[in-house]
Order: structure tokens, then sequence, then C-alpha cells
């Protein structure tokens, strides 16, 4: 998001529960921002891997992800459909975060200032924090200091385990920099019409590249010259063949408001053309890209990342923004 849209930054900060000395970070996201999208932005501050169910308890009322087969009584409220300025009274309105329900990580979130963005400068941010994020599926906070004591002792007897587990760690350690290369990279600036100037003929695709899917190859062979603008909340067709879809489904932690549609299995002689925003498509090649990081399946990470480069490729294609 660029400055210059003049949006009111809601700067928190997040502080995990729990932990001595504490760890906490403080950032800043657009009001218009959606409760969904603030899970998503905490996710990448706090070094989160985005494995699990989450909810916010914002006074009397909790929202997330509706989960049929997992409401434990929640009667969770979608966060997709609740936007940070609606949900908030005001500056110095504290609210809890729980990631994981097994491991029941509980952060307090405290709203400290409503500001104008500053000039030049990209949003979502993260601001400053300390100390490293405990590792995904550590067991909760108990689970947490039992392995930090392993990992401390050479001599422990489940050091070489968790050594083994995620390699070395440093509690302390934490880079304001890369959170925010992070937070760029999975929500990328306003889309602009840009001009592509090509000097050059179109790039000779590889054997390996020339299996994809002629989206694919059509984008790279023909570099568009603008980008086609089309309406906020207009949808674009994107094909799926089968195995694309598996991908999705089975490896990703992609929100159901996107992998519902996939579950339709076209009729005989139909193309399987599927239709998403681009935001839709956006967050689906964030939850791609984020399997493709964690998977040690070589085969697997390649699968996914030629459908994050099928997504990108149609996400540089179109603008929905005004210029």
């Amino acid at each position: 998001m660029g400055a210059a849209e003049n949006q009111e930054i809601y700067q928190f900060k997040v502080t995990l529960l729990g932990t001595t000395p504490p760890i906490w970070r403080r950032v800043g996201v657009a009001g218009d921002y959606t409760l969904a999208q603030l899970h998503r932005v905490l996710q990448v501050a706090m070094g989160w891997e985005n494995y699990h169910l989450y909810m916010f308890r914002i006074g009397a009322k909790t929202y997330g992800p509706p989960d049929p087969d997992f409401d434990g009584g929640l009667k969770l409220i979608d966060a997709k459909r609740m936007r940070v300025r609606a949900a908030l009274p005001g500056v110095g309105t504290t609210f809890g975060y729980v990631y994981d329900f097994g491991d029941n990580w509980q952060h307090d979130l405290l709203l400290e200032a409503i500001i104008m963005p500053v000039p030049d400068m990209t949003y979502p941010r993260c601001i400053a924090g300390e100390r490293n994020c405990p590792p995904e599926d550590a067991g909760g906070i108990g689970g947490y200091r039992n392995y930090l004591e392993a990992m401390a002792d050479p001599s422990h007897k489940e050091h070489q385990d968790m050594m083994m587990w995620r390699g070395p760690f440093n509690p302390e350690e934490f880079s304001v920099e890369k959170v925010n290369q992070e937070l760029q990279r999975k929500f990328r600036r306003p889309r602009k019409t840009v001009l592509v100037r090509s000097t050059s003929a179109p790039p000779r695709l590889s054997p390996k590249r020339d299996r994809m899917q002629p989206v694919m190859l059509s984008t790279l062979a023909f570099p568009q010259r603008h980008r086609v603008p089309i309406r906020p909340n207009e949808t674009v067709p994107f094909e799926l063949n089968q195995r694309e879809r598996e991908l999705i489904l089975s490896h990703t932690f992609a929100d159901e408001s996107l992998t519902d549609r996939l579950q339709l299995v076209p009729q005989l002689g139909q193309r399987p053309i599927f239709h998403f925003t681009l935001d839709d498509l956006d967050e689906l090649v964030g939850s791609i890209a984020a399997e493709a990081n964690h998977t040690k399946n070589r085969a697997l990470q390649e699968q996914l990342n030629q459908l994050c480069e099928r997504i990108e490729a149609v996400l540089n294609k179109y603008t929905d923004t005004e210029v």
C-alpha cells in the first residue's frame, strides 16, 4: 500500500503472552484491512507459519475462519467480513489473538495509535520488535520452555532430537528488515498500470518451462505492454487442472472461501476454469508459496513453485487500481 492513498494506519503492539523476557512486535496496517488480513500480517510479523486456525477476541465477540468441522462452541464471526476500523472502538483498545488452538499461543494486542501514513513508506509494516518467535508446533509455552532448555544444553537428552527437528535456534534473533521484506512480498503494493519496454526478442523457454500451462507460455512469450485494467473486486478466469487443484486442497492452508470453489468438478467437455479476484489470487499464491518454502519434498516443491509462477503471471497481467 502506498502512502499516497491517504488511508489511516492502525498501529498495534502485539505481545506473545507467557514469555519472559517478552516477545513482541509493533506493526502498522491500513484501517480497511479485514481481520483476516490482520491475521496474515501478524503471522509474518511474529514469525508463525500459518498452519493452524486462529481467532480474535474483541469484547464479547470472537472472529476467525468459520469451520463447520471445528467450532468448539466458539460461533466465530467470519474474520474476512469485519474490517479493523469497524471492529475496534478507538485508540487504547486491547484485545486477544489466539493462534493454533492446540498449542494455544495467546497474544495481547494494543491499538496504540491511528496515524496518517508516512510518505513513500509501504504498508503493512513492522516498526519494531524483539526476540525470535517460538518454532511452530513447539507445544505451547510449556513446550517452548523445554525446547529452550534442551537447545541451550548440548548434554541434554533431547538436544540432538531438537537440533535435528529445527536446526540451530537463537531466541534473541529478530530482524525488522527481514520481516518487512516478507510483508512486501506477501502484501504487494497497489497494482499500477506499468509500461514494459522490451528491447529484445521473446525469451526462449527451456523444455522444463514448455510443459507449463498455455497461460504462462503466452505471458512469457508475448509480454504485455501494460496491465489490463479491471474493476475492483472483478474476477478474472484462471484454469487449474486436477493436479493443481489437489496441490492447493491437500498441501496448503488456503482459506475455505478460496478452496470451496475448487471442489466443483467441471462437467464433461468443459475446461476447469475458475474465477478469482486479484486479492483472492494474492492470498492464494501466499499460501502456496508458504508450503513450497516449508516442504522438504523437492518434487512437490517444484510443482508448487510452478503453480506460484502461473498465478504471478496472471497477477502481473491485470490491475484493479485506478491510475
